[in-house]
């Protein structure tokens, strides 16, 4: 199996294959295409091109894995975004998983003694809907009226000697702020993420872990100053426990270090740590009256330089606030009329998802306002974010003999903002008088978007056994082993059957 890419550079292969010694490369290529003639004699070579355009939809939402929709909640305690009915996210297109922020105290309100049960049965609800679970653990919340937040960070750890102190010039009315590099909160909060990965590290439901372990929501914000050394503490033991499940980190953790040399050192370490990353900023009123030019998005750098072979975390500002300050329609007086104008909210978010280069998104607020507000902007932004395939063509033989080896061509297009973190199959099957299927890696890890890499032409072979003559429909589906699920292209529905597969043309079969 080997894979091209699109016409340029295949123009760019013959022009330095030509460039060097005309006489000697131009009689191997004449030797190239005698022997790619031959080959297609026998019956085992490329015969035509099956051109697919024809069959594209891309109005419909694709349902995949390891994509789409999520819907924050809990977030600031256990009563915010609460879900009104199941079906608000059952019936939601392309919903994907729930994203729980969720205070420390909740889960360890004495030392060593967890209440897994506050989340567990959120996780097993849901896991039952085929939805998945993400997390952030904070240590600091800012909402002083509700008692329950002003522990983020367990009371017991303050009477252990960890340093910090109220928000409100000390009365303790307000929220409680460790010192987030005292020696005594780490070795607590070391202990609780030891606990918390040994239970949920790995579990096939758990799309990621966002490291959120200092500031407000855990975004990285303090007036104290914390650099390089100190958040890196924070980010190694993330690291140190959470070996199997995706890790993210804020783009506010990294970009509020006060120095601009440490914050460099701290966004190259989390580049070479593998981690990914979220952003919570976009159409907040302050970004978009500062970063209007980059759609609110203030570190699009950050992004670039992760996302192919990482995800990345679209979080628009709670919406139901975007509504309110004017700017998702751009009222006259809102900020984005100030300094978008001529753009509203939804173009915002579009631009916002390329720059971001998203796999995973979310409205940050109510689902069924959100949805009701907007459906076909909902399936739209679905199919965007993460990977979208289109099969561009299909390259067959006009017949073969049982026994011998089947070549396909597929020329394939990601017109996602990203590409697909997790390898997928192709599943190949020869259906007429007998039957055949053939499963073998897609290569699809390599698919960038169309927009940075243009098509990619992918061959495929299949060893054939005996089969009876006669006429054979060729159809094809992506599959993801680790989800055990389908994996939908943007082809028409009516050319898919009962089983997934496409059909893409039709192979004869001789004696």
């Amino acid at each position: 199996m080997s894979d091209k890419y699109g016409k340029g550079s295949e123009m760019k292969n013959l022009k330095s294959l030509f460039g060097r010694n005309n006489a000697v490369n131009l009689s191997f290529v004449l030797l190239r295409a005698a022997a790619a003639f031959c080959f297609l004699l026998s019956g085992q070579g490329f015969g035509r091109v099956i051109d697919l355009k024809g069959q594209w939809n891309d109005q419909i939402p694709l349902e995949n894995p390891h994509k789409g929709w999520y819907h924050h909640f809990p977030d600031n305690g256990l009563h915010h975004y609460i879900i009104a009915k199941d079906t608000d996210l059952t019936e939601f297109p392309g919903m994907d998983h729930l994203y729980i922020r969720l205070a420390w105290s909740y889960l360890e309100p004495h030392e060593g003694q967890f209440n897994w049960d506050i989340i567990d049965q959120m996780i097993e609800k849901w896991t039952t809907h085929n939805l998945g679970i993400s997390f952030r653990i904070s240590c600091l919340e800012t909402t002083i009226n509700r008692i329950e937040q002003q522990f983020a960070t367990p009371k017991w750890v303050m009477e252990a000697g960890a340093k910090g102190g109220f928000s409100s010039g000390g009365k303790q009315n307000g929220s409680w702020e460790p010192v987030f590099d005292d020696p005594i909160f780490l070795a607590k909060l070391e202990n609780f993420l030891k606990a918390f990965a040994q239970r949920y590290d790995g579990k096939p439901w758990l799309r990621y872990v966002d490291v959120g372990s200092i500031g407000p929501w855990g975004e990285g914000h303090s007036k104290t100053p914390y650099n390089y050394e100190q958040r890196k503490v924070h980010v190694d033991l993330h690291l140190k426990y959470f070996k199997k499940s995706p890790l993210v980190i804020s783009d506010d953790f990294v970009y509020t270090v006060p120095d601009k040399q440490e914050r460099i050192k701290l966004h190259q370490y989390i580049v070479d740590s593998g981690i990914g990353y979220r952003d919570d900023s976009p159409l907040v009123n302050g970004t978009l009256g500062s970063y209007a030019d980059t759609y609110s998005v203030r570190s699009p750098e950050f992004f670039e330089a992760v996302y192919r072979n990482r995800l990345t975390v679209f979080e628009l500002e709670h919406y139901g606030k975007v509504k309110s300050q004017g700017n998702w329609t751009a009222e006259p007086g809102s900020m984005m009329a100030a300094h978008a104008p001529g753009k509203d909210g939804p173009e915002f978010f579009r631009r916002s998802l390329e720059l971001l280069h998203a796999t995973y998104i979310g409205y940050h607020g109510d689902a069924h306002e959100w949805l009701t507000d907007n459906p076909e902007l909902t399936v739209e932004l679905l199919n965007r974010c993460g990977y979208w395939y289109f099969p561009h063509s299909a390259e067959l033989p006009e017949s073969i003999r049982g026994g011998q080896e089947l070549s396909v061509a597929i020329v394939w297009e990601n017109r996602g903002v990203a590409p697909a973190y997790n390898p997928y199959d192709i599943v190949l099957r020869l259906k007429g008088p007998d039957s055949v299927t053939v499963n073998m890696p897609s290569g699809n890890e390599r698919w960038l978007p169309s927009k940075e890499k243009g098509t990619i032409r992918q061959e495929y072979r299949m060893r054939l056994p005996s089969l009876a003559a006669g006429e054979y429909d060729l159809g094809l589906k992506l599959y993801s082993p680790q989800a055990a699920r389908t994996v939908y292209l943007g082809l028409d529905p009516q050319i898919m059957d009962k089983e997934h597969f496409y059909r893409i043309g039709t192979v004869k079969v001789t004696e």
